[in-house]
C-alpha cells in the first residue's frame, strides 16, 4: 500500500510494518523501545517522516519543522504479529500521547507534530479505527479525537543522529505528553 517507503529499517520473514505520529519521534520511539521487547516483539523502530508533500522526497529535518513540506514526525515499527498484535500497537499508541491535540503534543506546536497513523494493509486500517472509537467512547468522551488515519504513501529515516536520539543522549529533550496512562487525563 504504501508507495515510498525508504528507510533502513530491520524486517524478516514474517514482519510487518505499522507507522505512528504521536509528536516529537525521540520520545515515541523511546517509550515504544521501553515497553515492547525489541527484538522479539518488535524487531526494529526507525523515527522519520511521513505522509508529506508528494513532490518532496528525503526530506530533511530543517524542511519538515518549517511546516511546508506537510511530514509528520512519525515511527517506522517492524513488528512480529505473532509475538505483538497491530491492536496491543495502536492501543498503547493511543496511551503515549493526547489524541485530542490538533498539531500539537504539549510545547511543541506544528503539523509535524499531529497525531496519525498510517496502516499498511486493510487489515490494520480496520483496527486502527476500531480501536480509535474505543478511546473516543471510554477515555476522550468530552474531547475529540484528531488523529488521522490514512494510508502510509511515504516514509523517509530521519537524519542519522536522530535514531535512538533518548538511548545515546540520556538528558535529551523528551514531550512531557510522552508517557504511559492508565486512565485518560
Amino acid at each position: 500500500m504504501a508507495s515510498n517507503i525508504v528507510s533502513k529499517i530491520k524486517t524478516t520473514e514474517s514482519s510487518q510494518l505499522a507507522a505512528f505520529a504521536a509528536g516529537c519521534f525521540w520520545g515515541v520511539e523511546h517509550i515504544f523501545r521501553k515497553h515492547f521487547n525489541v527484538p522479539d516483539q518488535i524487531v526494529d523502530i526507525k523515527v522519520g517522516y511521513a505522509n508529506g508533500k508528494e513532490d518532496i522526497h528525503s526530506p530533511s529535518y530543517k524542511a519538515v519543522c518549517t511546516g511546508a513540506t506537510n511530514f509528520a514526525e512519525a515511527v517506522l515499527v517492524s513488528y512480529e504479529p505473532s509475538r505483538v498484535s497491530y491492536k496491543e500497537l495502536t492501543e498503547f499508541f493511543f496511551r503515549i500521547h493526547d489524541p485530542t491535540t490538533l498539531n500539537s503534543q504539549g510545547p511543541d506546536v506544528g503539523t509535524q507534530y499531529r497525531s496519525g497513523i498510517y496502516y499498511t494493509t486493510p487489515e490494520q486500517q480496520d483496527v486502527a479505527q476500531r480501536v480509535k472509537d474505543v478511546f473516543q467512547r471510554e477515555w476522550y468522551k468530552d474531547s475529540k479525537i484528531v488523529t488521522n488515519i490514512e494510508p502510509l504513501k511515504s516514509f523517509y529515516d530521519a537524519e542519522e543522529y536522530h535514531q535512538l536520539y533518548l538511548h545515546v543522549n540520556k538528558d535529551g529533550y523528551t514531550c512531557p505528553t510522552h508517557f504511559l496512562r492508565e486512565k485518560p487525563l
